[in-house]
């Protein structure tokens, strides 16, 4: 049976909330941090460099974003371990590309994914629904945790994250979710350390409605390529954001479905950036075709568990919408990459459910904002 992610609720200042955080979550950081530090040490980076330059990101962090830094702190703290530690969680992506030692492929150190949002015009209850996989280590599993996060000043947030990252995949009170898709790029590596993707999602979600959200997005500074979708269940809305360190290619949706997966795939992106995920995994050129082709032959009256049953396609398997752990052997140094979580996002209702390892497992916990 799969892991179920562990509910933590915190509150108070960001040093309050960080030393709730990382007590609560002990366990769950000191698992993540066994399974990087191996990860890192197969791809031939001693954990000592790794921590160096954990610390260059922490400097960057702190000019730009400092109550993240006092939040990063007393998650250290709490859980009783370095705050480099906690920085090599939150900035894995940011400190694998700008490795003086990295590898040749450092992208086959980022995770993958497949978002979906359905708009209010093809959804049962007439809400947007917005929903993802997430493809990574399985090892992972047993280091999620979902936070939901109570603000004096801002809206409260609910996400489901890595135990000592700030977010992942999200939505706050006023409708505001985001997902992140990793993309690759030839800009990778080549800027300063900028603000870890996940501070920068974290920011998205504090950030308000979805005006604020968006203005936040465009506002910190990157150093990897990503991609995030950010959607808003008040207004029925939806924009997809393909970034670089340089750049951001907005997209709307085209219909009442909007899908992504790893590539590049607005056309001004596609003419001036060099894609070089593509190579490691060219089933993502089907991954977003083939989710938005199912969910429009699903009809008009979608759910939660209809847009589940979409993302548990099993299509080009071991490497299609859900990915398997078998026929993946060796693809990412000594370990297997596969799905690792389900994620299931009705922002409009304050619910999200989390199905993890979920080609193996059907169980689905579901979590609340409210």
């Amino acid at each position: 049976m799969a892991p179920v992610p562990k509910l933590v609720e915190i509150e108070g200042t960001p040093r309050a909330r960080g030393l709730a955080y990382g007590r609560a979550a002990d366990t769950q950081i000191r698992h993540g941090l066994g399974v990087y530090r191996s990860l890192f040490e197969e791809a031939g980076l001693s954990w000592d460099s790794v921590l160096a330059y954990a610390a260059r990101l922490r400097d960057s962090l702190a000019a730009r974003a400092p109550d993240a830094v006092e939040e990063l702190e007393g998650i250290a703290e709490g859980a009783g371990v370095q705050l480099g530690e906690v920085l090599v969680i939150n900035g894995r992506s940011e400190i694998i590309n700008l490795h003086a030692q990295r590898p040749k492929d450092p992208s086959k150190l980022d995770d993958g994914c497949t978002a979906a949002v359905v708009l209010p015009e093809m959804t049962e209850s007439g809400r947007l629904l917005h929903v993802q996989n997430w493809d990574w280590l399985p090892d992972c599993a047993d280091s999620t945790v979902v936070l939901r996060i109570r603000r004096e000043h801002g809206p409260d947030v609910l996400t489901f994250v890595e135990a000592g990252g700030l977010a992942r995949a999200g939505f706050n009170s006023e409708g505001v979710a985001i997902t992140g898709n990793n993309l690759a790029s030839g800009q990778d590596g080549t800027a300063p350390f900028g603000v870890p993707l996940s501070v920068i999602r974290r920011r998205v979600l504090e950030a308000g409605g979805y005006s604020q959200a968006l203005t936040e997005l465009y506002r910190l500074p990157r150093t990897v390529s990503n991609n995030m979708t950010v959607s808003c269940a008040t207004s029925g809305d939806c924009l997809n954001f393909e970034t670089t360190p340089d750049q951001i290619y907005w997209q709307a949706p085209d219909g009442p479905c909007l899908t992504h997966s790893n590539h590049f795939t607005s056309p001004a992106a596609r003419v001036r950036e060099r894609d070089v995920g593509i190579a490691r995994g060219a089933d993502t050129l089907f991954r977003d075709r083939r989710l938005r082709k199912l969910i429009e032959a699903g009809g008009k009256a979608h759910t939660l568990d209809t847009l589940a049953g979409a993302l548990d396609d099993r299509f080009g398997a071991p490497r299609g919408i859900i990915r398997t752990p078998e026929g993946n052997e060796g693809e990412t140094n000594a370990y297997l990459s596969a799905t690792v979580a389900m994620v299931l996002m009705d922002a409009g209702a304050g619910e999200m459910r989390i199905r993890q390892l979920p080609y193996a497992d059907t169980t689905t916990t579901r979590f609340t904002l409210h």
